[in-house]
């Protein structure tokens, strides 16, 4: 096994026996992303909307930019801007992405004139959380979606991502201990215990006055287009918008 490969092994794990993880979840997340693509939207209504912030948005393993259009298109509709982080394929912390990333939230924010929004999508939103130590002063809020923070992460994907292991950056994956602590902006991590991806309680930070933990229910990769956490999300941002009060309604609402 190489250095790199030991790395990973370290940072993600085989799901334990009674888990609730494994082959059977991960075709049920499989069978969900399928409906959710075939049927059509179910926005939640009545939500407070945007005043023009700009969202960036960072798909999870596996996934491309296009996976998170059904969010991108609840968001504008709530008067968000929204970009994409220019994602094709999300194959871990590689040593082009992370720079990518970078180089997007500078753009963002550059173009904006003003801190941003980060949505990350599981292992997107472990990248958000590292955006947001780096750069405190371009972030206004994270939000992460079903994103395991603490290692070593139990996933089904275990082979996928020990295969992919070559492709990371050893100095990445080092930054495990940066991405637990709390980020010095306001972060909304959303959960689902049905997930079949990762183990729930992965993906719960610490909370604080600025950084809240709100369960919803549903699958890992749907969660973009899930309304309980579209919802979560707009109550969420709702809190951050520039020069406004906090919104009455809690984010688990």
């Amino acid at each position: 096994m190489s250095m790199r490969e030991s790395r990973a092994a370290l940072t993600v794990v085989r799901p334990a026996a009674g888990s609730g993880l494994g082959f059977f979840s991960w075709a049920r997340e499989m069978g969900e992303a399928v409906r959710s693509a075939i049927l059509p939207p179910r926005f939640p209504q009545d939500l407070p909307r945007g005043q023009g912030q700009t969202v960036l948005m960072i798909p999870g393993f596996l996934a491309g930019d296009w996976t998170m259009n059904r969010l991108r298109e609840f968001l504008l509709g709530l008067d968000y801007r929204v970009v994409y982080a220019g994602v094709a394929l999300n194959l871990g912390p590689t040593k082009r992405l992370i720079p990518q990333l970078e180089h997007a939230v500078e753009k963002v924010f550059a173009d904006t004139g003003a801190p941003i929004i980060v949505i990350g999508q599981s292992l997107g939103g472990v990248f958000a959380r590292g955006l947001a130590h780096r750069h405190p002063d371009k972030i206004a809020h994270v939000v992460t979606l079903c994103s395991p923070i603490h290692f070593p992460i139990a996933t089904p994907l275990e082979g996928i991502a020990n295969l992919l292991a070559p492709l990371h950056d050893p100095a990445v994956l080092d930054l495990q201990n940066e991405i637990v602590r709390t980020p010095p902006v306001p972060v909304t991590a959303i959960y689902s215990k049905s997930d079949g991806i990762v183990d729930w309680r992965s993906c719960l930070q610490d909370e604080a006055e600025s950084c809240v933990n709100v369960e919803v229910s549903g699958a890992h990769t749907t969660i973009g287009s899930n309304p309980d956490a579209q919802r979560a999300i707009a109550l969420a941002l709702a809190r951050s918008k520039p020069g406004s009060a906090a919104a009455s309604a809690d984010a688990g609402d």
